[in-house]
């Protein structure tokens, strides 16, 4: 994949308002295309304690810190309902899956590499721990491509709050009104919006509803979209 203006009024619908001075990526369901592996794991650990894990409430755990996750099972479950060791076993399958295969979402990696060769600082913001992050980010040969990386370690109050993405535009030495975040989840897009960033939603498990639409600067279909949208961006 090579950066040249696109020519076709689909890519150009939502054109960029600035030119922008560096792009943040969420990790799990925007480059790595895990979130249907998470979901296999949480199913079967959850089979494993005699619980059930509905869809919906998967679908909520999409972009969603773990804690947060805890109380929604310990509600559906029960008090007496031991999460740890369900978060235990589904890490433990979890991990045996993306080792054993990592998928990507498709045009991560082409997306990455053009984005390299322009010069714009990549930052990488994931609720996901280190040093999980940056082992996951290294099997998909992209740990190098990023000038900051942060993750629940480093902060106080993760997605949906603001702070993950302050905290990488101060790394990567940009105004947050200069940024461009790629996200696939609401959480995530809340976070990127309250930072005051140019927000790109890249739909993966979640379908986007009213408010997200209303939060995103534009809801595009892959991240082939995204290198068409960038390059619009980086003509004006």
């Amino acid at each position: 994949m090579t950066f040249s203006a696109p020519t076709d009024a689909p890519s150009r619908v939502a054109e960029a308002p600035f030119r922008p001075e560096a792009i943040i990526f969420d990790m799990d369901g925007t480059l790595l295309d895990t979130e249907s592996l998470y979901r296999r794991s949480q199913r079967e650990a959850a089979r494993a304690l005699g619980h059930d894990l509905p869809e919906e409430l998967h679908r909520q755990f999409v972009g969603v810190h773990r804690e947060v996750n805890d109380l929604h099972l310990q509600r559906l479950w029960g008090e007496d309902a031991d999460v740890a060791a369900f978060n235990a076993h589904a890490d433990e399958l979890f991990n045996d899956l993306w080792r054993a295969d990592l998928p990507l979402r498709p045009g991560a990696r082409e997306l990455l590499e053009a984005l390299t060769e322009t010069g714009l600082p990549l930052g990488l913001c994931t609720s996901t721990r280190s040093p999980l992050a940056q082992e996951k980010l290294e099997v998909a040969g992209f740990l190098e491509l990023f000038a900051s990386i942060v993750t629940l370690n480093d902060v106080e109050q993760p997605k949906p709050h603001a702070e993950p993405y302050l905290l990488s535009a101060r790394n990567l030495s940009v105004d947050p009104q200069r940024c461009v975040v790629v996200e696939d989840s609401p959480n995530g897009l809340r976070a990127g919006a309250s930072a005051g960033m140019t927000v790109l939603l890249v739909p993966d498990l979640l379908a986007p509803t009213p408010e997200t639409r209303a939060l995103a600067h534009a809801v595009l279909p892959d991240l082939h979209a995204v290198g068409d949208w960038i390059a619009g961006a980086l003509s004006v």
